[in-house]
């Protein structure tokens, strides 16, 4: 107990160092090159554009590695070349070449993230027992939480005075660091076998068995499409915060902040609550964070009817958040206790893939079909989660039972199919609505 207690204690305190370094290393960056001239918005766009599309490549074969070598070690690795690459980056001083350069670092980082990210998940099996992995995720959410929310007005201060080479280089102090804690971790269970052998073939086949493992095991293939899901609608909910003023007309001016300053409360309380719950939550509870995060949203535009104060109406995004992150933490606590060690690197491989597809899918569906100005557009994206959420948890009972001896009744399905069809109704409504 006392060695897991001390596990868990490095390995949030490493995450958590990480996480300033990447949430600083943007900031810079970001700073640095929007400052370089009025027409850099096209440099921005591209350099805040490439770490998706490389985790839409590379997330699964980073899996494969996180399944093929020591998880630990490929952690350790890769927050040390993070902070190798940031300290090198640090020392350009020429304008012309740093831009080029910062670029070309953040795509080294988006690739050495692609595979610290799996191991970095798989890794906590290891680490803790079963019983600890909910705690474990909820102390991860919360300094991940305080990271996003604190981090980036420290990271102005700094920025004011050290410049972007003295920012970087903190950055690279950072990830060391969190190397050299994860380097004191023991493990309490064994690493799954290690492939000493890597081909192009025996990748390959090592990426075919983790999806042939999650078709083998319905529940977990249930809950990997419904988190993919999950982010498709997320992407249109992120789409319309920044319009928060002009759904909510006559509200006072910066409900976007206000409403970003509650989803981080709520996120928060969401992350602290979640410890406190059943260490080992079953699929159906799951369902209820996700539904109850939706009906929380779908208040929005109840609530601007009937109070225009910033405060009553901001409950609802503060809710929001504080279910989904519940169900966040015990989304990948289900996923980590459930897989089995040996496929646990490539099924989170799988896992950040899909969510990173499916949100600029979401992103572009929602921009044709959503209306800025229109109230309802919280109304509409929290009864399509709510939606989401009574159709998985049928589907998650009907793969429960025996379907040799139990006939799959069409009754179970009309309470889902009558929200579905209330969902799609008002989506229809939203669609052509004139604002």
């Amino acid at each position: 107990m006392k060695a897991e207690n001390k596990n868990i204690s490095l390995l949030v305190s490493s995450r958590t160092i990480s996480k300033i370094g990447d949430v600083m290393f943007d900031f810079a960056n970001n700073t640095f090159l929007a400052g370089i001239n009025p027409n850099s918005l096209f440099l921005v766009g591209i350099y805040q554009s490439l770490e998706s599309l490389i985790g839409i490549f590379l997330n699964l074969f980073g899996g494969v590695v996180a399944d093929s070598f020591n998880r630990k070690r490929i952690v350790i690795a890769t927050d040390f070349l993070s902070g190798l690459a940031c300290i090198l980056l640090s020392f350009i001083t020429k304008e012309k070449w740093l831009i080029y350069a910062i670029v070309v670092t953040n795509i080294i980082l988006a690739i050495i993230s692609s595979f610290s990210g799996p191991a970095y998940k798989a890794v906590t099996k290891e680490v803790v027992r079963e019983e600890q992995i909910s705690r474990l995720n909820s102390l991860l959410e919360t300094s991940s939480t305080i990271v996003k929310v604190t981090v980036p007005m420290i990271a102005v201060f700094l920025y004011k005075i050290l410049k972007v080479h003295g920012v970087l280089l903190l950055d690279g102090i950072s990830f060391t660091l969190a190397a050299l804690l994860v380097h004191f971790i023991t493990t309490v269970k064994e690493d799954p076998a290690v492939n000493n052998k890597v081909t192009v073939r025996s990748v390959m086949n090592d990426m075919l068995l983790g999806f042939k493992y999650i078709f083998d095991h319905k529940q977990i293939a249930i809950i990997i499409l419904l988190s993919a899901l999950v982010n498709f609608m997320l992407a249109a909910y992120n789409l319309l915060l920044p319009y928060s003023n002009q759904m909510f007309s006559g509200m006072p001016e910066g409900m976007y902040g206000m409403f970003l300053t509650a989803e981080a409360i709520g996120g928060l309380l969401g992350a602290v609550l979640s410890g406190f719950l059943n260490k080992k939550m079953s699929s159906m509870w799951l369902m209820c964070f996700l539904g109850g995060s939706g009906l929380a949203l779908a208040l929005a535009p109840i609530l601007y009817f009937y109070s225009h104060n910033q405060i009553i109406v901001s409950l609802s995004p503060a809710l929001f958040n504080l279910l989904l992150t519940i169900f966040n933490i015990q989304f990948f606590s289900i996923v980590q206790r459930e897989v089995d060690n040996e496929f646990l690197g490539r099924v989170f491989g799988i896992v950040f893939t899909v969510a990173v597809l499916f949100m600029p899918i979401g992103t572009w569906i929602f921009s044709i079909i959503l209306q800025a100005k229109n109230s309802l557009n919280f109304l509409f994206v929290g009864l399509m989660i709510a939606a989401l959420s009574v159709l998985f948890a049928l589907l998650l009972m009907l793969i429960s039972q025996d379907f040799t001896t139990q006939a799959i009744r069409l009754t179970d399905f009309l309470p889902a199919v009558f929200l579905l069809c209330m969902t799609f109704q008002k989506c229809e409504d939203l669609c052509f609505s004139s604002g």
